[in-house]
């Protein structure tokens, strides 16, 4: 089932509609990236300016500086660990319209769901964002701890469950209240997970990385509507 719900995302993009809210999801993720890649080097200067110094001289004190080639090609390769916590800001910007978009395609037999509640969205996604950031600083102690194959396993699984929490959360919030929500998640934490790893995974990689936030919405979304939600026991 998992691998159908990305099968059925990356089929989706045969879609016009969903391959422009692919397009314009990896503009708003390519934003996200130059954001948080700015944002990791001020936290690291602020502790050592020789961090980002590049092997050709290049330092990172001035603007020109952050769009030169070095600058841009580290970025692409940082983006296998600053793509987890732009996919969790992402939600706040772009869930809704894609699996608004989704649904329309694959479940027209749904009704209209919740109108958001925008500034609980926003606010839920910067909650969820700052959790995801802080929580993938500290989870780079674990290289150094783990060593490479044990701390991307690490890398992969804290983040599978970050973003599989949120996104979840937030499609279910749609069309359920919190209690069957609660119990939705319990009942398939598993699929649920397992999907959000995947979705890590994927994440890592560079240039697809881009799109794989509307990919994720819509596999999570494939998902959700093919796992039972039931009314969770002593509810009217």
């Amino acid at each position: 089932m998992i691998r159908a719900s990305f099968a059925h995302a990356f089929a989706d993009l045969r879609d016009p509609a969903f391959r422009r809210m692919a397009f314009i999801g990896a503009g708003f993720s390519l934003a996200l990236l130059f954001v948080l890649y700015a944002l990791l080097i001020q936290i690291f200067t602020s502790f050592d300016d020789e961090v980002f110094t590049f092997s050709d001289g290049t330092r990172m004190d001035r603007l020109g500086s952050f769009f030169s080639v070095v600058s841009l090609a580290t970025m692409l390769l940082l983006s296998v660990f600053l793509m987890a916590p732009a996919a969790s800001l992402f939600t706040g910007l772009h869930l809704n319209a894609v699996a608004d978009t989704i649904e329309a395609q694959h479940y027209p037999q749904l009704a209209q769901p919740a109108v958001p509640d925008m500034q609980k969205l926003w606010l839920d996604s910067i909650r969820y964002f700052v959790l995801v950031f802080v929580l993938n600083l500290f989870s780079f102690m674990g290289f150094a701890i783990l060593g490479l194959l044990w701390g991307i396993i690490l890398f992969w699984a804290l983040n599978g469950w970050l973003l599989s929490r949120e996104y979840s959360t937030m499609i279910c919030e749609r069309r359920a209240d919190q209690a069957m929500i609660k119990a939705f998640l319990r009942q398939h934490r598993r699929s649920l997970v397992l999907t959000g790893t995947a979705f890590a995974i994927l994440l890592s990689v560079p240039i697809l990385n881009l799109i794989m936030p509307v990919i994720g919405v819509a596999a999570f979304t494939h998902l959700i509507h093919r796992l039972p939600m039931h009314q969770p026991e002593g509810a009217v």
